[in-house]
């Protein structure tokens, strides 16, 4: 398996979190391009995720769908191979986890979402979700 991301981020990039996974092997948690943390998946996150990289594997033509969501609490969602040209997924979103990327997207989107939350919930509670720019502001004042 080759590597894949997967990104979800805010109107703009100040947001961003993202999860990259290496050959079903190494896990990496980055937020704002950064990485905060990294470490090899487990069998059980193996065992759940193998299945929905194979089919989606097999899958030649991108579903690539450009983001409706408007306004502050819009939040875009990014499923990508480093390989290929442009994302193999790219839809919007007013909650997570994303939908609208047909049953086979869906599920694993929401499965790389359910394991990128819990990754950052493991390193800082208060950032577990998709926190917007503006939410920020809100939360120190």
């Amino acid at each position: 398996m080759r590597t894949v991301t997967y990104e979800r981020s805010g109107r703009t990039n100040t947001g961003a979190q993202a999860l990259r996974l290496e050959g079903m092997k190494h896990l990496r948690v980055l937020e704002q391009g950064e990485v905060v943390s990294e470490r090899a998946l487990t069998e059980a996150e193996i065992q759940r995720l193998g299945p929905l990289f194979e089919q989606a594997s097999r899958d030649t033509a991108p579903a690539v769908l450009v983001p409706q969501a408007d306004g502050p609490e819009g939040l875009a969602v990014t499923l990508a191979y480093e390989d290929e040209e442009s994302p193999r997924v790219r839809v919007a979103a007013e909650r997570l986890p994303a939908r609208g990327a047909g049953r086979l997207y869906d599920a694993l989107l929401e499965e790389l979402d359910r394991l990128l939350t819990s990754e950052l919930h493991a390193r800082a509670p208060r950032h577990a979700h998709a926190v917007l720019p503006h939410q920020l502001r809100e939360e120190e004042q």
